[in-house]
């Protein structure tokens, strides 16, 4: 149970910030010898930083079912189009593009959670993008189209690698985008809720296996609830940091933490 403790607390205070989640996990679990099973471990604990973005976000998602109810027809209320129709389809349109090349590029993704030394590399990687964080426009989420979106998902997908960072390279490619910084994490976020729900719910067929080396249904529940708390103090505090542009120090964080896996990782 201390195990799942433990993995819970390192994916609640990843998950959001950009330094891996996945990376951090795999670093964990190969360094205190916890057997993984499968992805159901990750699955579950991913679930509940879900949970955290939902709450921590509940007026968003809140705006954003009503206007997937208005978008399907099922609301009366005058006035014509919901406004956050557009943010709806942008986040639709990126969870389905991750949801297709995570389907597509699933056989080599999973072999590459195998490799502790790839993922610091990757890590490395993170680092990098990180440096790119400049504010370049004053988009609000509200101005988000489809077109924002399939990029957006473009970015989320690559983090399904383990040790690229999917908060750090969608707040990133969001700036780029002409977002300013608070609302590219805000937009990050809310793209994270359905993206990592929808690949954990997926991961759980493996439950299983899970089940037979230790990590049955009550201690990945307790890992998730863990994840959930810390992964909610993460997001109120990476919102802070964001707002004061200073990311770099976790470009800083990634290269030394890569650095020291590659140097003792065997």
């Amino acid at each position: 149970m201390l195990d799942l403790v433990i993995l819970g607390l390192v994916q609640g205070l990843t998950e959001f910030l950009p330094v891996s989640s996945t990376a951090h996990l795999l670093f964990t679990e190969h360094y205190l010898g916890i057997l993984r099973p499968g992805l159901t471990l990750e699955a579950a604990l991913h679930l509940g930083t879900a949970a955290a973005a939902i709450v921590m976000f509940w007026s968003d998602v809140r705006r954003l079912l009503r206007a997937a109810i208005s978008f399907v027809g099922f609301s009366s209320e005058p006035g014509g189009a919901d406004p956050n129709r557009g943010l709806l389809l942008a986040i639709l349109a990126a969870t389905v593009v991750t949801a297709l090349l995570g389907l597509l590029f699933e056989a080599p993704l999973t072999r590459m959670f195998e490799s502790v030394r790839g993922t610091a590399v990757q890590l490395l990687i993170t680092g990098v993008i990180l440096l790119r964080h400049r504010e370049r426009g004053a988009r609000t989420v509200g101005e988000a189209t489809v077109r924002d979106g399939i990029a957006l998902g473009l970015a989320q997908a690559l983090a399904i690698i383990p040790g690229i960072s999917r908060s750090g390279i969608t707040i990133v490619t969001g700036l780029g985008l002409g977002f300013r910084r608070a609302e590219a994490a805000r937009l990050s976020f809310l793209m994270a809720i359905p993206a990592i729900t929808g690949a954990s719910l997926f991961s759980l067929k493996d439950a299983g296996a899970a089940a037979r080396v230790g990590f049955g249904p009550l201690p990945l529940a307790v890992g998730a609830a863990v994840a959930g708390v810390s992964g909610a103090l993460a997001i109120a505090w990476l919102l802070d940091i964001v707002r004061r542009g200073r990311l770099v120090w976790f470009a800083v964080y990634c290269w030394i933490a890569g650095i020291i896996v590659l140097t003792t990782a065997r």
